[in-house]
């Protein structure tokens, strides 16, 4: 509603009581009320697209009233609730499919509704982040550092690469001022940005797989004079007080540790090049290097240090090397491709100095005091598949009574199992197998992340994962419970959250040699697919290693306290 200024009227007041002292007359007539004249919403938009960063290989779609009424109405009262009668007018240019890029630009009747609508758009911003976190990490961060702006009457939403000159743009644009400039993108390559220290990598690498036993051990630091390399001792009480089990030198360039000498028979180095290619002739080196070094022990005598170096192995993935000799070496090499690519890695060396304790969570489980508290989302229709049908079939060799979706599954269920089994194959060997064939040929259906897109049910069910070979989590969680439950290894279907109980997720867990293991098929597809990274981030993984990023009812599910670590074909 357009609100008349009350200095506007104030001359028509005066004259009108002047007035009433004379006889009466024609009365003056009203001056004109000045329209309030703010840019379209398209305009604003549009102004506000040259600066995004937006690149030009992205596709976007365009809504507004004259073109787009329904798909704009629907759209607006997704983000934030509001029916058409609640606002005056809105432009949209938002990405699609795999993309969480969206410029928002809404005018509502007066100031006082668009400072309401301000938190509700905040919220919709941490929505859009906890709807790409896990399936496109690098969408979750741009929506993660959106921006909400608002001007009077008029707010804007910002998930681009460069919000904060949007909102500027926004703003000039609203004031009438001039806008900034577009920021050409450089065409060098961009700069690589390490996402953790090198002393986070050489500690997680070398307490949690190949020397496992350092983390309880007793330590303390001391820097050489030249600054160059940091000593750490490490005495194990043996109840008569402290005696020294082992030296370390951690040597240090740049200021940064780099490799990691003891007197002990352990080693561990990791390295950080200026590509893959270089990373790859690094840990090549470092394999010649182990060969030298065996041979050299091996004429002193030394049989254990021998031994060891005969098992060493170096690897590489992304920009990273490392060289492991330890009698962890498998475990170590196996978690190595995967630490370099989480998260969790970034602050590990701190956190170990200061005894490695987890942050606590913002919202804790009372019973479970590390974890999130779960809170079923229950915004999507998350009940399982039913393939009793199926599987009663394939236990008689016989899916003659089968039809529709079923017969389908089977037939597909029945070609992928020939093709990926072999006789003879344990348990792992066959989760191996199928959690490989999901990740490598199954894709995402990225509709689900679209506000206007509708996905289909079979995308919820092993139809999506094995006959469509498109499908959202549960697609991918049930496929791969079929697929072992035909191949006779224990699992089941976990229907979960993610994300602090943000969005529904469901992943599984297997039994294998009595041991429980958490599994999510569907984070690392979608890490293939959309970085081609074919590192198993969620293989095998402890309950505690899950909770990190995934909630479920914690007390009336199996605990997986082990970890049998997988390495994807691609990578062996």
């Amino acid at each position: 509603m357009k609100r008349t200024p009350f200095l506007s009227v104030l001359p028509v007041l005066l004259a009108l009581l002047s007035a009433c002292a004379r006889p009466a007359a024609e009365p003056d007539p009203l001056p004109p009320v000045e329209a309030e004249e703010l840019p379209s919403v398209q305009e604003l938009a549009g102004a506000v697209l040259p600066v995004s960063g937006k690149g030009d290989a992205l596709e976007v779609e365009s809504l507004n009233r004259e073109v787009d009424g329904e798909r704009l109405a629907a759209y607006i009262e997704a983000v934030c609730g509001l029916t058409g009668e609640r606002w005056e007018d809105a432009a949209v240019i938002r990405g699609t499919g795999a993309s969480a890029f969206e410029i928002v630009v809404l005018r509502l009747e007066d100031g006082e509704a668009a400072e309401a609508l301000e938190p509700v758009l905040a919220d919709y911003l941490a929505a859009r982040e906890g709807a790409f976190a896990g399936y496109a990490p690098a969408e979750a961060d741009l929506a993660s550092k959106g921006q909400v702006r608002r001007e009077g009457r008029t707010l804007g939403v910002f998930i681009c690469p460069d919000p904060e000159t949007a909102a500027a743009a926004f703003t000039a644009a609203c004031n009438g001022e001039a806008l900034p400039a577009p920021v050409e993108p450089e065409p060098a390559e961009e700069a690589f940005t390490p996402p953790f220290e090198l002393e986070d990598l050489l500690h997680r690498l070398l307490l949690e797989a190949a020397c496992p036993e350092w983390r309880t051990v007793e330590k303390y630091w001391s820097v050489s004079e030249d600054g160059k390399s940091v000593y750490g001792y490490w005495a194990p009480d043996d109840g008569n007080g402290w005696t020294a089990g082992g030296v370390a030198e951690l040597v240090l360039e740049d200021g940064r540790v780099t490799q990691l000498r003891t007197d002990m028979e352990y080693e561990v180095r990791v390295y950080l090049e200026d590509s893959e290619e270089e990373a790859q002739e690094r840990a090549a080196a470092l394999r010649r290097l182990a060969k030298d070094e065996e041979e050299k022990y091996r004429q002193r005598g030394d049989g254990i240090r021998t031994e060891l170096l005969a098992s060493a192995q170096a690897v590489s993935a992304g920009r990273y090397a490392a060289l492991i000799v330890s009698d962890h070496t498998e475990d170590a090499v196996q978690l190595f491709p995967r630490i370099v690519n989480d998260p969790e890695t970034g602050g590990y060396f701190r956190r170990y100095i200061d005894g490695l304790q987890p942050a606590k969570p913002a919202d804790p489980d009372p019973d479970y005091p590390d974890r999130v508290r779960f809170v079923p989302p229950n915004e999507e229709d998350m009940s399982l598949y039913d393939t009793s049908a199926i599987l009663a079939a394939w236990e008689k060799k016989d899916p003659s009574g089968l039809g529709g979706d079923n017969r389908a599954i089977y037939d597909a269920a029945e070609a992928l199992l020939a093709e990926i089994m072999e006789e003879g194959m344990t348990g792992l060997e066959k989760e191996k197998a199928a959690y490989d064939w999901l990740v490598e040929n199954v894709d995402y259906d990225w509709s689900h992340q679209d506000l206007l897109g509708e996905t289909a049910r079979r995308a919820f069910g092993p139809y999506g994962g094995l006959v469509d070979r498109s499908a959202v989590c549960l697609g991918y969680a049930t496929s791969f419970q079929l697929l072992m439950d035909m191949s006779g290894v224990e699992c089941i279907t976990i229907v979960g959250a993610g994300n602090n109980s943000i969005m529904d997720h469901g992943w599984n867990m297997v039994r294998l040699n009595g041991e429980w293991y958490c599994t999510d098929v569907a984070w690392d597809a979608n890490a293939r697919e959309l970085a081609g990274n074919h590192v198993w981030r969620y293989f095998n993984l402890t309950s505690g290693e899950m909770a990190k990023n995934h909630q479920w009812d914690y007390a009336n599910t199996p605990e997986a306290t082990a970890e049998d670590r997988g390495t994807p074909a691609a990578e062996q």
